[in-house]
């Protein structure tokens, strides 16, 4: 059949819209599936418009720190210490304080403040201070209180903190005294390998006196004290080696050699210590020199002092070189301790911080002031309730 050319015009046209067909197959040779592929019109190109430059931030300023101002540390005061020297007890003091140059304390502890104290220069004569306007008139019994340089108050608080024992122990230095009607004798114990001469040792005896006169002023016709003076006697010398003097008589008492103590030191027999074990009058029937009420007790290289009712204790060069002096500070401070008066070094052992100088407060004061005299005076009033002569 023949096929007209129209025909075949149109198959081709046919064709030809076939073959622009927006769609097609091809076959995956690799596993031989029908893959579906579309041809679509591409998407327009989207064109990025381009942004601005961002302008820079500026930097933020650095604040500018002041600088502070650089701390002085406060100027550091170095504390003088002076070594201070620690003795051995003597045997059988009741009570004993001991002397030495006073070390740099702590921060001040606070204390009770009773009263304030009226100050006054104090007194240089050689007469007793008259009593205060309280004191009581009766004769030669007068008591009294100080109105001037220490205060009442602070004479109160020292007695009632400080001297507890004065009632109950009966050998001070007053009662030694009154046993003897005003007078001491003296064994001297030598604890030093230096010599000693008879010019020397003789001095002694006044030097303690001169002590003696600095407290018996205080006492003189107060509260029915009888003794206008007191005398001193020297009765006996200990001593390492009777070679270390350059005499060999009995004008300064008996010399003792080879006669010590548990320690050692040279001591005066205790068959002629008249007060052992605190007695008013112990038994001396045995002893061959003369009995003996206290000890001075000069030790080498001491560098201090300590004192009771046995006697003094003293550093041996201070003592030797203060012999001629109108005060021999260690020896006057440690028979303020016979006496019954206490130390003070801590201010805890004070009535305030302002308690006036005193030479039991050691450095204090060369000599002693109207503080010791009236605490010395405190003692005596309850001392004297003893005996009958001054009770009244």
């Amino acid at each position: 059949m023949r096929v007209p050319r129209q025909t075949w015009l149109l198959l081709l046209v046919a064709l030809f819209l076939v073959g622009s067909a927006t769609a097609s197959y091809t076959t995956d040779e690799e596993d031989n599936s029908v893959t579906q592929r579309y041809s679509e019109t591409p998407k327009p190109t989207r064109t990025k418009t381009p942004k601005p430059p961002k302008t820079p931030r500026p930097k933020k300023t650095k604040k500018t720190k002041t600088p502070r101002p650089t701390s002085v540390p406060p100027p550091t005061t170095e504390a003088s210490t002076t070594p201070s020297v620690t003795t051995a007890a003597p045997v059988s003091v009741v009570p004993s304080s001991t002397t030495s140059v006073p070390a740099t304390t702590t921060a001040p502890v606070p204390v009770p403040v009773p009263a304030p104290v009226v100050t006054a220069t104090p007194s240089v004569t050689a007469t007793p201070v008259a009593p205060g306007a309280n004191a009581t008139a009766g004769g030669k019994c007068v008591t009294g209180d100080p109105t001037t340089y220490i205060s009442k108050a602070y004479v109160d608080w020292i007695y009632k903190n400080r001297m507890q024992h004065v009632p109950d122990f009966k050998n001070f230095i007053f009662d030694q005294l009154m046993n003897n009607n005003g007078k001491l004798s003296y064994c001297v114990r030598w604890d030093s390998k230096n010599k000693l001469s008879k010019a020397t040792a003789s001095k002694f005896q006044k030097m303690l006196e001169t002590q003696y006169k600095q407290w018996n002023k205080w006492l003189v016709g107060y509260g029915c004290w009888p003794f206008d003076s007191i005398q001193v006697e020297m009765v006996g010398v200990a001593v390492r080696d009777k070679a270390l003097l350059d005499w060999s008589d009995d004008s300064l008492g008996p010399i003792y050699s080879g006669v010590v103590d548990a320690d050692g030191v040279p001591m005066c027999p205790e068959a002629c210590y008249k007060h052992r074990n605190f007695e008013k009058l112990s038994d001396t029937s045995t002893c061959t020199g003369k009995p003996f009420d206290i000890s001075l007790w000069p030790t080498q290289n001491m560098g201090g002092g300590a004192g009771g009712d046995w006697g003094q204790r003293v550093d041996e060069a201070n003592m030797i070189s203060q012999l001629d002096a109108d005060s021999s500070v260690i020896v006057a401070h440690e028979i303020g301790h016979g006496f019954g008066l206490p130390d003070f070094y801590q201010e805890s052992e004070k009535p305030g911080l302002d308690m006036p100088k005193m030479i039991m407060e050691a450095g204090a004061s060369m000599s002693v002031t109207d503080g010791d005299g009236w605490i010395l005076r405190r003692a005596w009033e309850v001392v004297r309730l003893r005996y009958p002569s001054t009770s009244g």
